[in-house]
């Protein structure tokens, strides 16, 4: 099978729908394909499409495996060469969204990964913070397709060959930063990831069903940041990474006990992350310099 779209969910039944909804109006798309529905809160229900071409499947998942796992999931789910992802709180922007995907990917055989920006469902205006580039202003003025060193998994495509040979996401991550854990191992691969300015989802960024929030959001970003420049960068970036993120941590929730408790963790990890550590070649530190990386922090 050509297309296999994974949608990871967790009680967000009426957005859910609209995001089907735009999937089964993606047009030009090869036929058969398959959707594959991952539940990660147990009362998820969809409606079959009308399209017997299209072939859909809820998975029910026996415990809340996180955004991690549940996309790692659907992965080994999936038969599709090409894994389409997008968040159960977005819709497509445009009809021919995920068919351009597809051309890009089959005029760029290294193109391993494709992402896109996100916009506000009222505005119609981007999601500055959403950009994946360390550099928001650079990606909104961007008109052609991209090389750039991270993706979202809001809206993005990857090839099932290339996630064979890197891996799929940590799932002790949970969420936040498991993209980028994944990017670096990608990039390390020898495969890029391109930003498509014309590719878009309208993200609706729902509260139903995001356990980490307010002081934790920075607790878990610290946490797994940190252990991402553990497990792939080079020295010094472990150190630099840690205590930026530490000391932005701080800053944020005027919490010592926060910043402690990430330290905490990441010394009980110690020997898992020594084991984990593969860091990556300094060829691939100048590659991702080159098209704007930070990896200080």
């Amino acid at each position: 099978m050509r297309l296999s779209f994974i949608i990871l969910t967790y009680k967000r039944g009426e957005l859910l729908h609209k995001c089907l909804d735009s999937v089964y109006q993606q047009e030009n798309l090869p036929r058969p394909y398959e959707i594959i529905v991952v539940d990660n809160g147990g009362d998820a229900v969809i409606l079959p499409p009308s399209d017997s071409s299209i072939q859909i499947r809820l998975e029910r998942t026996p415990s809340n495996l996180g955004a991690a796992g549940g996309r790692n999931h659907g992965m080994a789910l999936a038969t599709g060469d090409i894994l389409i992802f997008i968040d159960d709180d977005a819709v497509w922007h445009r009809i021919d969204d995920v068919s351009h995907i597809l051309s890009l990917m089959d005029s760029n055989p290294k193109c391993g990964v494709v992402a896109m920006h996100s916009l506000d469902p009222t505005t119609h205006q981007p999601i500055m913070t959403e950009f994946p580039h360390p550099n928001k202003q650079y990606l909104l003025d961007v008109t052609a397709p991209t090389e750039i060193p991270y993706f979202y998994a809001y809206g993005n495509a990857l090839r099932a060959d290339v996630v064979k040979i890197t891996g799929g996401y940590p799932e002790r991550f949970g969420i936040y930063a498991e993209e980028l854990d994944l990017s670096l191992r990608i990039i390390e691969a020898g495969y890029t990831i391109v930003y498509d300015p014309q590719l878009a989802v309208y993200h609706h960024r729902s509260d139903l069903g995001r356990p980490v929030q307010g002081d934790q959001f920075w607790r878990v970003n610290t946490l797994n940041k940190s252990r991402v420049a553990w497990r792939l960068l080079p020295m010094p970036y472990p150190l630099t990474t840690m205590a930026a993120w530490s000391f932005r941590t701080l800053y944020k929730t005027k919490q010592p006990g926060i910043v402690w408790s990430v330290w905490r963790e990441l010394w009980r990890e110690r020997k898992l992350l020594r084991q984990e550590r593969k860091p990556i070649r300094r060829e691939t530190v100048r590659y991702l310099k080159s098209i704007g990386a930070r990896l200080l922090y």
